[in-house]
This record gives structure tokens, sequence and C-alpha cells, in this order.
């Protein structure tokens, strides 16, 4: 398994400005995310050209094969113009443009073109169809984060969907080294009052629900 989830993060790579180690930490959680027929969606938040969301979804095409259709896999980013916390770059059209290659095989991906904190606001009134069933997006198998630096906005993403992670599944965040690690050490002192197990590998902050 281990193998092929290294092929896939080779595959992968090119499309994303994040390492290889933590592609491939992504990729595990994937992997060892809760499986079922009606598994609920995955979510990323800060799509930029797709890359890890590519990953995500070829990693669910490969342990979903012979048990159904995979789960969906959810991507939110605004695009446009606008600048990056923390860092020296700016999004523009091409980015936008990448994504859209990227994913556009895989029916199984669904694109939300607002910020993270208004998605986070409206998923009560969000839903998908599946199966001729109507479902609520209240629920997901992996949340992972690599928008907004900010700190501030990153607690607001996690304190909301944390809750919505099933037992066994994960929140990942990405670049909490950023602003002096201030996401990683709330993250460390609120483990407990959560119920949660935190672990860090480099820049990222893993959290198994």
């Amino acid at each position: 398994m281990d193998l092929r989830l290294r092929w896939h993060v080779f595959r992968c790579r090119r499309q994303s400005d994040t390492r290889s180690r933590f592609l491939l930490e992504l990729a595990r959680a994937v992997a060892r995310a809760p499986r079922a027929p009606d598994a609920a969606p995955m979510l990323e938040i800060g799509t930029r050209s797709g890359g890890s969301a590519l990953l995500m979804l070829r990693v669910l095409r490969m342990v979903y094969r012979g048990l159904g259709p995979p789960p969906m896999v959810l991507t939110v980013d605004p695009y446009g113009a606008r600048p990056y916390e923390g860092a020296p770059f700016v999004y523009d059209e091409r980015h936008y443009r990448a994504m859209k290659r990227n994913l556009a095989g895989y029916a199984n991906h669904v694109h939300y073109m607002m910020d993270s904190e208004l998605f986070v606001r409206e998923l009560e009134h969000l839903y998908l169809w599946g199966g001729g069933v109507k479902r609520p997006l209240d629920r997901f198998t992996l949340v992972y984060l690599d928008g907004s630096h900010d700190p501030d906005i990153v607690w607001f993403e996690i304190e909301r969907l944390l809750p919505r992670v099933v037992p066994g599944g994960f929140l990942m965040v990405d670049d909490t080294d950023w602003f002096g690690g201030a996401v990683r050490r709330r993250l460390d002192g609120a483990a407990a009052r959560m119920g949660v197990q935190v672990r860090h590998n480099g820049k990222q902050s893993i959290v198994a629900a």
C-alpha cells in the first residue's frame, strides 16, 4: 500500500507546491480514513492548482476500487488576484485554470468558489445528492486545511469543522509553523478539552478524531 501511495504522490507532486513528505502524510490519511458505501465526503480548504486534491482523488479511486463509488471530495477556494497571508504570493487566473484542468476528470469532485469563512457559515444550508437521497454536509471523513494561514481564520475553521469529522477520521492543518506557531500551540493546548490526539509532522499538524 505504501509503495502505491508513494507512486500517487510522485504523479501529483508537480501539480503542488507541497513537498513529497507532506503529500505522503496526506495520502496515508486518505487511505486510512473510515470507509463505507456511503462514506462522508472529504474536504480541502485552499485548492490553489489542485495538486493535493488530485492526490486525494487518486488515492480514493485506488482504495474504493471494487467497493463502489468513492466518496466526494469538496474543495473551497475563492481564487481571484488576492494576497497570500504570510508570503509574497498572489493568486491569479492561472491557478484556477490549473485546478480545473487537474480535477476535471473526477466526477466525485465539487468545487465551491468562496472563502472558508463563507463556506463554513453556509454549511447548514449546503447538501449533496447521492443514491437519490439529499444528504446534508454535516460530516467529513477528512478535512485538510491549507487556505488562509491567518491564525484567527485557521482557528475559526478548526473549531467549526473538527466537530464534523467522523470518529476515526482526520483533520490536517498545513503550515502550522507560520506566524510563530500560533495555531500549533493553540492545538496542543486545546487537545485534551477537544478529546482528540494531535501530532506534528514538520510544518503539518494532524488531529485524529
